[in-house]
């Protein structure tokens, strides 16, 4: 090993399943109507990654409507982004739509819903302290909750299958 070869420090989760887009997923409720209800948030590794975080923005569904000069029917389905609730019911993001953005002291990460996917909740808490996110990436640190149309377990990674990806990438 030489000088030149970095390290990273971070933890996994035991109680989380991992995405190869460094999201872990921690189940909080199953409902046979609704469907199951997950928290997520960003690994430990990605955040380690990414460095310090700078500005998070969560996907939010705004009308922009009064910002739209060009429509004169007042019938507009333009959709913007933005912050804090989404609503009782949550708002519909679409598999590879935006779901935050990380503004890091590195640069700019996009995250991208890997299923179509309702968010339920947002943390907020993120938004106005984007360093919660380094500091407790698996707790105070989570994005948001969201019910996704069709997630098949099986294709989240445990922990141990996780830390595998992480030697192969």
């Amino acid at each position: 090993m030489t000088e030149e070869d970095e390290f990273i420090e971070f933890k996994i989760i035991d109680d989380r399943k991992y995405s190869k887009g460094h999201l872990w997923y921690q189940k909080l409720d199953s409902d046979a109507e609704v469907g199951d209800l997950y928290k997520i948030g960003i690994t430990d590794f990605l955040q380690a990654e990414l460095g310090d975080m700078i500005r998070v923005v969560l996907a939010q569904q705004s009308n922009v409507d009064e910002y739209d000069e060009f429509n004169d029917d007042g019938e507009s389905d333009q959709i913007g982004t933005g912050a804090k609730d989404a609503g009782a019911s949550g708002h519909e993001v679409l598999e590879e739509e935006t779901l935050a953005t990380l503004r890091t002291s590195n640069g700019r990460h996009v995250i991208y819903a890997p299923v179509a996917c309702h968010v339920i909740e947002l943390n907020g808490e993120v938004e106005d302290s984007p360093e919660l996110v380094n500091e407790d990436p698996y707790g105070d640190g989570w994005l948001m909750n969201i019910r996704p149309d069709e997630l098949d377990e099986e294709d989240l990674l445990t922990p141990d299958e996780y830390l595998e990806y992480l030697y192969e990438v």
